[in-house]
Order: structure tokens, then sequence, then C-alpha cells
């Protein structure tokens, strides 16, 4: 397609085109909000074509025809997260083959491409050639193109070198050096003639007597008398000064390799390629341009090329300027033999994709954070960087997982940090998802150094912490909605398909559906700063919010998420939080297997406290024996129950379910089913030596020194689980014969289960 002009006026974007000789001009014309003939990322345009003979190529979620036939067609063009080039492609409608294609601009409506997403670009380029430094030397490093490399591989070596070309630290860096330029003194040996020397040195007054070609002294010299003859020509040394310098070599030679190589390049963009990455070859045009200029500098005229490269020089590594253009220089020439899995998520076709292209900068930044906070078991570079041909592993959908350690806070953690990591569904206790499988953008994982990652997950003491990025939120309350919001309007927004809350509920269900996650976190570029999070308790985790990140040269946000991080890591070392509590009472509960089923009419309200009685499971009750009728008095009376100390039979250990035990059960003599059930009151148990027991009006000499008493409750009304008996040899603590009197702990729950 020939374009033969565009304009804009309103909502309206008119592209005029030829397609093919003799078949005449059309126009397509878009309708919606425009700027500057630009459409706008995620918006919604309707097109149309003045020719019934011509259709345009429909792409599945962007450009779509209308089922309403007209006379010429129509249709919505809605390009989604995609910015930069929207082909479209001019289809003959009864054959279906091209005719021809052009391209419209998209923008993005939260981020400027000259700024931002530059940034991001750079961002990405500086991190990945950074990696690529800890590989090998760049001084054995060649860039020779390969012939071999696909289209889109080529594509994104393009953008990142002009990225790392065109940014403003490069081109300020040139421009310090032409106008500061180093140089240095050097020496030239000059032949002078004798009579307009005028400071001799050592050198030169031994080519006095030395010297070939001489004259014989005139009468008129000093030394007339004292030498025959004297140099006709002395041989002295001259200092100027120079650009001429090692530097100023390198930085010339730097500067054509940049240049050549550009121009290798883009001819392998030409012809076809050249409709598939439009504008292309006048942007790095451009940039060639630049540096060509900057070579004919005055400056460079004087400059020789260089015999080796001094890259040792403290004038290159130091100097502002030279320093600047060395780095370049490293990172061009092992960043330009880097491919990138997930590259073409962003750069093929001319496509910029906003969204994967956020997700990946926001892994960098998340990256620096975890390499900072946290000792990596690994270079990341080994990690990230496959070093046999140099493949950035980096790909939307693809596992990720970064692994280290914490020592700080008196607690070593075991961590992995993991892009798109998948929790499938998994039966309890493995890890996993229990409903549905789940996999987040970003997980931090944190468990004691102690156990492996299995063993944490098992026995709950491992911590996941999930992120997301969400390039489309551009504010908080597009995420989390107004705190006055009405639950008839989102009802009424869920109707009209304008639902702006479905990111908080995804953070809800990797929150509830992953096991051992304690919150889970939105990461967008919005203009805000960061927003207290929500916390499910009085702890920060579990907790869910959000956090603005952006591509600011001046505060991007990540100071607040590293705040975040550090008080995450605080948290899950404080031994004596609730979370801890709660994740160990998780573990104790759930590996006991499937629990005990009692439905039973149980008090509600413990009356000792009037708060929610405990769960029978975690009831203790007290199983003992009275002697008698005479002993069972007593008990009545007194209120007071005692169990023997010591090591000889009969005797109470005081294990789990003794001091905290919540009820005594009694029986006697030949009573194997009892309903003298008691309750226990006061904080626990009491030790009494005998005479206190004497004191208290005990029926018989006490045969022990000492023993444990219980104070008991509802002695008047009896049994305050009314209508209940229950049949002791049932229990698990029972013992026949002579040990039928022995005590032991059971608990409610048990108890229940031997109902008569």
């Amino acid at each position: 397609m020939n374009v033969t002009g565009r304009e804009a006026s309103g909502g309206l974007l008119k592209v005029n085109a030829l397609c093919g000789s003799g078949s005449g001009g059309h126009a397509i014309r878009i309708y919606g909000e425009l700027e500057q003939g630009a459409l706008f990322e995620n918006g919604r345009y309707e097109y149309e074509l003045d020719s019934p003979d011509f259709s345009l190529q429909e792409i599945p979620g962007v450009i779509r025809h209308s089922r309403i036939q007209q006379d010429g067609e129509r249709g919505l063009i809605e390009p989604g997260n995609y910015v930069g080039l929207l082909k479209l492609t001019l289809l003959e409608r009864s054959t279906g083959v091209k005719v021809a294609e052009t391209h419209v601009d998209v923008c993005s409506r939260k981020l400027s491409y000259e700024s931002e997403y530059r940034k991001m670009l750079e961002d990405i380029a500086d991190r990945c050639a950074d990696f690529l430094l800890q590989l090998e030397s760049p001084v054995e490093q060649h860039f020779v193109p390969d012939d071999e490399q696909s289209e889109a591989t080529l594509a994104q070596r393009l953008y990142f070198l002009k990225s790392l070309l065109g940014g403003a630290d490069f081109q300020m860096a040139v421009q310090r050096i032409v106008s500061m330029p180093n140089t240095q003194w050097t020496q030239e040996i000059k032949s002078v003639d004798v009579r307009r020397s005028r400071r001799l040195g050592r050198k030169e007054v031994r080519q006095f007597a030395s010297a070939s070609r001489r004259m014989a002294t005139p009468e008129t010299h000093s030394l007339y008398g004292r030498l025959g003859s004297l140099p006709e020509k002395l041989a002295v040394e001259d200092k100027r000064d120079t650009v001429d310098t090692p530097e100023n070599r390198f930085v010339k030679y730097a500067l054509q390799i940049f240049s050549q190589c550009l121009e290798d390049l883009l001819l392998k963009f030409s012809g076809k390629n050249e409709m598939k990455y439009p504008g292309l070859q006048s942007e790095i045009g451009a940039l060639i341009e630049e540096l060509e200029e900057t070579l004919s500098h005055e400056v460079f005229k004087q400059v020789s090329m260089p015999t080796l490269l001094p890259l040792n020089s403290p004038v290159l590594q130091r100097k502002e300027g030279y320093r600047q253009v060395l780095r370049a220089w490293m990172l061009f020439e092992l960043a330009a033999r880097l491919s990138w899995e997930g590259g073409d998520d962003v750069y093929e076709g001319g496509k910029r994709d906003a969204a994967a292209l956020y997700e990946y900068w926001v892994f960098f930044k998340l990256l620096d954070l975890v390499a900072e906070l946290f000792e990596l078991e690994k270079p990341l570079v080994e990690a990230l960087i496959n070093d046999k041909d140099l493949v950035l592993k980096l790909k939307a959908g693809k596992h990720m997982p970064i692994k280290g350690l914490y020592t700080g806070a008196g607690r070593p953690l075991q961590i992995e940090f993991s892009y798109n990591r998948s929790f499938g569904v998994n039966s309890y206790p493995e890890q996993g998802s229990w409903t549905r499988q789940m996999r987040p953008d970003y997980t931090l994982s944190l468990w004691p150094a102690e156990f492996t990652a299995t063993e944490a997950e098992k026995q709950e003491v491992i911590t996941h912490v999930h992120f997301d990025a969400k390039y489309k939120v551009d504010r908080l309350t597009e995420l989390f909605g107004r705190s006055d919001e009405d639950l008839d309007e989102e009802k009424q927004q869920q109707r009209s398909g304008t639902y702006k809350r479905g990111d908080l509920l995804k953070m809800h269900a990797y929150r509830d559906a992953i096991r051992r996650s304690a919150g889970a976190y939105v990461l967008y570029p919005g203009p805000e700063k960061e927003a207290p999070p929500f916390r499910g308790f009085h702890e920060l985790l579990p907790g869910l919010g959000a956090f603005p990140l952006r591509p600011d040269s001046t505060d991007d946000g990540s100071n607040a998420v590293k705040l975040f991080l550090k008080e995450v890591v605080s948290h899950v070392c404080n031994r004596a939080s609730q979370h801890e509590q709660q994740s160990y009472h998780t573990y104790r509960i759930h590996k006991q297997g499937p629990p005990d089923k009692v439905q039973e009419l149980l008090p509600e309200i413990e009356t000792t406290t009037g708060v929610r009685g405990t769960p029978v499971v975690d009831t203790p009750v007290l199983v003992g024996f009275y002697k008698g009728t005479p002993h069972l008095e007593w008990i009545q009376k007194t209120g007071l129950y005692n169990f023997r100390t010591g090591s000889g039979p009969g005797s109470l250990a005081l294990g789990p379910g003794v001091s905290d035990a919540r009820y005594v059960l009694l029986h006697g003599p030949g009573e194997l089913v009892s309903g003298r059930l008691y309750q226990v009151v006061g904080a626990g148990p009491k030790v009494y030596a005998k005479e206190a027991l004497v004191e208290k009006g005990y029926r018989t000499e006490p045969s022990q020194p000492y023993y444990i008493v219980y104070e008991l409750d509802n002695l008047k009304q009896g049994n305050p689980l009314k209508g209940y008996t229950w049949d002791v040899r049932k229990l698990s603590g029972w013992k026949e014969h002579r040990g039928s009197g022995y005590p032991f702990a059971t608990t409610l729950s048990e108890l229940m289960k031997t109902r008569v």
C-alpha cells in the first residue's frame, strides 16, 4: 500500500492509499479517540472502507468485521495492551489475496514512549549486559551479525542497541568528550641550527662532541680555542599538546564500530522486512547520522586508529564522558550477541506490548531488591543466561526460580524468588492450590533453613507472598474501588462489563487458594505514592495490597516495595507472631487426620469466662477414681478432688491434658458407666501436703506426702453435660483389673464417643 497522505480531524483518522496500478485510490477511515493521528491502547475504534472490493484482514481480539453488510466494509479495532505500530492488511474480498498493507500508531495512555517506555527498554538492556559482563571478558568479543538468526531475534537486538546508543547519557558523554577532550604532552625531535639553540641540556651538550656534520668554530664563539669544530645542527626535543591519545583513539574506534554495526543490521531489514518493521530504518538512520556527525568533528580528525585498546586506562574508567563510552562499548560488544526468549512478546513485527514489557521490567526491579536483601545461592547470571549460546531465559509462562539465604534477625531462612511459578491442584498437605491451578507473576517464598522446601510445606512453616504486574491498572481506585462504593453499583458494573475490581478478587484467589500464602499484592504503573496494605488481623501478614511501580528516573517506587519486603522478612523471623502460632496449630490440627464426629448438645459458652468454649478435641478431661461413698461425700462437700503424686502405681503424671484439664469424670468401685462429670475451676491444680487434706476433713489417713488437688464446680447441680453417661472401659486410657482405678487424661471428643 502506498500511503499518499493522512489527515486527522476531531475523532476521524483518514488514510488515503493506492492499491496497485490502475485500481485507483481508496481510504480507510478510523473513528474514535485520536491524538495527532494515533490510536490509544485499550481504545475502541470503528473503521470503514470506502470500497466493497476490499476487506481488512482480521486479527483475533484486535480487528474484527461488522456483521452488518454495507457498501463498504465496517468493523472494530481494539488494540488492547499493544502499543507501537498496528499493521493493517488490505485483502481482495473475492479471493482473499493480500494486495497491500500499512501501519497506524498506537500510543500508550500510561507511559510516554520517549521517556518511560524507553527507560524500561534501557533498564532491561543494562541489566542483561551486566550479567553478560560477568560471563567473559569483553576484550575477546567480536560482533559479527549472524545470518542464521531469525528476523525477530535480530529485531530485538536492534531495538536493544538503539536504546543503548540513543539514551541521553550516551549523547551527553560524547558531547563532553568533543568539548573537553583528553590531551597529553608529546615529544618531537627537531633539528635546530646550533646558532639558534637556547637552553641546552645534557643531551644537547653531548652533541657538541659527538655530532657528525660539523663546521669550524668561529673566532667570535665562546668555545673558540676549546673546540676546533661545532655541529652544524642540534637535535632538540620539543613538547606540544595533542588529542591523539590512546583514550581518544578508543572513543573513535568505538563510535565507528557502533555505526558500522547498525548499518550492517539495517541491511537485513530492507526489502520485504521493511514493512514488517516500519519506521525502524528511519529511527536507526537518524542515530547513524548522529554518530557520523560526531566522527566528523575536528577533534577526531586529529585522532588516529588505535593499535591496542587501553581498557585499564584511568581516564577511560573514571573521567566523565569516557567512562560512559567505555561502558557503552562493553555493553554493546556483549549485548549485541544476546538473544532473549521473551523478546518476541515485546519486539516482534514492530509491535510493542507495553503490558509484557512492564511485566519483564518489574521482574528485574524485584530481582534487584531480592539480590540486595538476600544472599543468593549462585550468581544471577547463571540462573538467567545460558552462557553456551548467550540466551536470556526469561520468558512469560516459563518458571524461573532464584534461591537464596537470609541469616539476620536470629532465624536463618531459605528463600526462593520465582517468576511464573505454577501451583497445581494437590491434596493436603502437599504444596499447591486446593481449587484450580494458579500462577502468580512473582512469588517470594520463605522458610526456616533447617527444613527442606518440601518439609516446610508439609509442616506449615513456609510463607508465600505473591505479586502480580497489572499494567492496565492506572489508579488505586480502579483496583480496590472506593471504600464507600455501593454494592448495587458494583453489581451494575458487572452486568455492563465495566467491572474494575477483578484484580482485587484475583489477589484474594492467590491468598486463599494457594496453601501457605500469607499475602498477595498488585504492582501497577500508577502516579500515587504507596498505599497502606489491607491486613487480615493485627499483623502485616496475612494481607492484600498494591504498590505503584513506575519507570521514573527520579522515584520509581521501588523503595516502598523494598521496605515492605524487609517487614515481611522481619515478620517471618518473629517466632512469637500470631502468624507463627496460626501456622503451628494448622499443622498440629491437620496432621491428625480425619476428626471425630461430635454432634451432641454441649455448652457453647464457658461459665467461668463467658467466652466461646474450647473445641471438644482440645478440651482435656481427667478420669479419676473415688474409693467409696465416704470419699465421694468428702469430694462433694469440699469441692476438691486429689490425685496421687510420686512414681508409685496410680500416681498422676503431669503430661498434656493434666494441668489444663477442664473437666473431671469420676467413677467408683464397680462403676463402669458414670455420669459424674464436674467442671474444673481456677487457674489450674494445686499441690497439697497430706496435712492440709487432713485439715480439710479427709476421711482416711493420706498415704502420700503430697497430692495434686483440683477444685471442682457444679457439685450440687451435678453433671454440666446433663443427660449423658459414659462407659469408661471404652476410653483409650482405661486399664483392666487393678489398673482400673488409675487416673488418666482424655479429651471431650473421645469421651463423647463412649456415651451411653
